[in-house]
């Protein structure tokens, strides 16, 4: 029949190559559904991990030392818990003075919209209807929440906090045991534990060095904020330390709250020098200085980063935002490095190590093309 029709039927194994991609599709979106059914879990799960990873260099540097193994988990696994607490503290001092900022500055906050609704009628011309839609559609109050909730998902303080407290006590235990598990398993799957060490590599590379880097933008905002005399300098300071973590985005989460509270508390000049100065310093510290500080690129290019953002937040809420980098690292992990036969698709997602050479290459052909016409 086919033949007769002048077409050809697809073969076994064509029929077969498309029910497995349907098959891991459809196995796909089951996994990202159940995902996000348990993010709670899940979120404080990798955050344990990517501590875990980030710690682990100082435990071995402390056996090296001759420091008892025993004695060297429970003082990494202490740090960690210091780091925890210190942010958690700061968490409770912030939303303290959140609760007593917002009310100080509700007259503010009415005359900002009453502006804004005399801005968009008198000026633009804007009927009744779409000024007060529009307005009552921008409550400054919400931001400054939105703020707050998200420094307080960052460590999921509450019962999270203890859940996350005993994964990095257990995860510190189960370390002493990775090096030996990681041989044993590159006897059989040495491409997996490589892209894992890979991956623990530039996880490490990237967190702690976001973490120094995002400590100095945080305490530069600080001594801003002081200087204008901004209310919750060391709110906003803090809001811009945890999204340092958030490529891209999350430079406008920390600015927009800090930049209303100067027009509120000190007019349109503080405004001016609060979006000028961070402006400057997330470009020269965060886009310039700090990635030729990171130890080994993590070789994820601005798209990919840009949607990992995107997309693990809408998977895990604020938590997926803040780990985002090392969450896509470890999908790279798992379904390109660790297979050989996927090599292919590096380069789409980053890794153009052999295209800027081939490139490189390319532009001193065109060079001595060039000196060498008469």
């Amino acid at each position: 029949m086919s033949a007769a029709n002048g077409t050809t039927a697809p073969g076994p194994g064509e029929d077969s190559s498309g029910t497995k991609v349907l098959i891991s599709l459809a196995a796909a979106v089951i996994v990202l559904f159940g995902l996000s059914r348990i993010s709670s879990i899940v979120g404080p799960v990798f955050l344990a991990l990517i501590l875990t990873i980030c710690m682990y260099p100082l435990k071995q540097r402390l056996i090296a030392r001759g420091v008892p193994a025993v004695l060297a988990t429970i003082s990494t696994i202490l740090a960690v818990y210091a780091m925890i607490g210190a942010l958690i503290a700061s968490l409770w001092v912030s939303a303290v003075q959140l609760t007593q900022l917002l009310p100080q500055f509700a007259p503010q906050i009415a005359e900002v919209g009453d502006n804004l609704r005399t801005f968009l009628h008198d000026t633009l011309g804007i009927g009744d209807d779409q000024v007060r839609s529009i307005v009552n559609s921008i409550d400054l109050r919400v931001l400054f929440d939105t703020a707050y909730n998200l420094l307080g998902s960052a460590m999921n303080v509450g019962s999270g906090t203890i859940f996350l407290l005993l994964l990095v006590m257990f995860m510190g235990i189960d370390a002493t045991y990775f090096p030996t598990i990681l041989a044993v398993v590159q006897e059989k799957r040495a491409p997996v534990v490589e892209a894992l060490s890979n991956f623990a590599r530039l996880s490490r590379s990237f967190m702690i060095m976001t973490t120094v880097f995002g400590a100095i933008v945080a305490v530069l905002n600080l001594i801003l904020l002081l200087a204008l005399g901004v209310p919750g300098a060391g709110l906003w300071a803090l809001l811009a330390f945890v999204c340092g973590f958030i490529p891209f985005i999350g430079f406008w989460i920390s600015l927009v709250p800090a930049a209303i509270m100067a027009l509120l508390a000190g007019g349109l000049p503080s405004f001016i020098a609060v979006v000028a100065f961070y402006g400057v310093i997330n470009s020269l510290i965060q886009s310039i200085i700090q990635p030729k500080f990171v130890s080994g690129s993590v070789n994820l290019n601005m798209t990919l980063t840009f949607l990992s953002v995107i997309f693990w937040s809408a998977l895990l809420g604020p938590l997926g935002a803040l780990m985002a980098v090392p969450l896509s690292l470890f999908a790279r992990a798992l379904l390109v490095d660790s297979h050989p036969q996927s090599a292919w698709l590096r380069p789409f997602i980053g890794d153009i190590g052999e295209s800027k050479s081939m490139l490189a290459a390319q532009r001193e052909e065109t060079k001595a093309a060039k000196r060498s016409k008469p």
